[in-house]
């Protein structure tokens, strides 16, 4: 499994969503789960599962499905 879909599962499994979902680049304002516990609970399964630490700056710019990805390739040799 590559880095997109173990992200894409992370994704789907804390809001819910489907992979048609992630397509429209999802925005904290489209999804509705989105909320202070879902942005925690996104920030701790992306930090789990790809065994990285995402600083507090990077946690409130943390705020589309596509920010997400990015910060992951920030921080991993991908």
């Amino acid at each position: 499994m590559n880095y997109i879909e173990k992200y894409n599962n992370i994704f789907m499994k804390t809001f819910s969503l489907t992979e048609d979902d992630l397509n429209k680049n999802p925005t904290m304002n489209d999804i509705e789960l989105w909320d202070s516990v879902g942005h925690i609970n996104l920030i701790a399964e992306i930090e789990d599962e790809f065994n990285i630490e995402i600083s507090i700056d990077e946690m409130s710019e943390l705020t589309s499905y596509k920010k997400g990805k990015e910060l992951i390739e920030k921080h991993t040799s991908i």
